[in-house]
């Protein structure tokens, strides 16, 4: 089994996890970061908010 990084997304005005990616870990960490830019983006209009309100982070790393 391939081993994958886990991202959740926050909503940095509530606290709350909103969406969670995860994807390989041997991907490029440039098209990583890419994809986790693109889910951040698609969270921000599904939900309806400000993208600069939402932060993501390794699961297993959180910042906080």
């Amino acid at each position: 089994m391939e081993k994958e990084i886990h991202y959740e997304f926050v909503n940095s005005q509530t606290g709350y996890v909103i969406g969670h990616l995860s994807l390989p870990a041997a991907m490029n960490t440039k098209e990583r970061i890419e994809m986790v830019e693109k889910k951040k983006a698609e969270l921000a209009i599904s939900n309806k908010l400000f993208l600069e309100i939402i932060y993501w982070q390794d699961h297993d790393h959180p910042i906080g």
